[in-house]
């Protein structure tokens, strides 16, 4: 069966992607304090039950989850965010069924492969980090990723990561591969813990100062899933109910200036 049954789906779609643009045209003017806040992450939660609540096929809500990617990257430049992460699979998330995991490989594909999203990384100077395992990826995808990764190496002011079969547990066991490859001493790492960090995926990046997560539901527990243990270990976090293709900039901002007004006594 088709995902695109008849204009009406397309019809909706096209509706849907409209709306986001709208919600995201006209940011409110906000200036991160770098100093306080450095590096934002998100995970992406909530895509296939924003579908199913305009009546789509669930898998619309991924292309919908696209769309929100790109207008926070934009808004979050607008703001002088310096780092931005985005959690957009899982390698658990491998374990979906076989038609959603081609659709959602197509995807990141296409829109990985488009020029515009190159030269706009390249005209602000921003620079693109894939996060995760690449194995395992669709050859398209990988190219991709490495070809943004190139383009964009010379840039560090900004920049933008994209967590794609990332898991912290993944994460770790690959960074303690690296260690052990390296030969580096068990007693020089007890002595000098923060040394783990540069076997990560973000290296030299700064720590996760806030994580966002979506689509936490009245009654759920939030979960962490294990995202960015050491990374985020010291880390604030948001649950919020709004589903990802829902995010508005209104509600991005809030958080942050909720974030932004909290004293971290970080042990003190």
């Amino acid at each position: 069966m088709s995902l695109l049954r008849g204009f009406g789906s397309r019809s909706k779609l096209k509706s849907w992607l409209e709306e986001i643009r709208q919600n995201w045209q006209a940011p409110p003017s906000f200036q991160i304090p770098q100093e306080k806040l450095a590096h934002l992450a998100i995970i992406c939660d909530g895509n296939r039950r924003a579908a199913r609540a305009r009546g789509l096929n669930p898998y619309f809500g991924h292309r919908a989850g696209v769309e929100v990617v790109k207008e926070i990257f934009r808004t979050c430049r607008r703001w002088k965010l310096p780092t931005l992460t985005f959690w957009v699979w899982s390698t658990k998330n491998w374990q979906r069924e076989e038609k959603q995991v081609r659709y959602i490989m197509n995807l990141a594909a296409i829109h990985l492969n488009r020029r515009e999203y190159q030269e706009e990384l390249v005209e602000n100077k921003t620079r693109f980090i894939h996060l995760g395992r690449k194995d395992r990826l669709p050859g398209r995808v990988k190219e991709a990723l490495e070809k943004l990764e190139e383009a964009t190496r010379k840039f560090d002011r900004y920049r933008l990561n994209l967590a794609m079969d990332y898991g912290g547990e993944d994460e770790l066991a690959r960074a303690i591969g690296e260690i052990i490859e390296a030969k580096i001493p068990a007693q020089k790492i007890k002595n000098n813990p923060e040394m783990i960090l540069q076997f990560l995926d973000t290296r030299d990046q700064p720590p996760v100062d806030l994580v966002i997560r979506t689509g936490i539901h009245g009654g759920e527990i939030p979960h962490t899933s294990g995202f960015m243990p050491l990374q985020a270990a010291d880390a604030c976090w948001e649950f919020i109910p709004d589903l990802f293709p829902d995010l508005t900039p209104q509600v991005l901002l809030e958080s942050i200036k909720k974030f932004l007004q909290y004293e971290r006594r970080k042990g003190r």
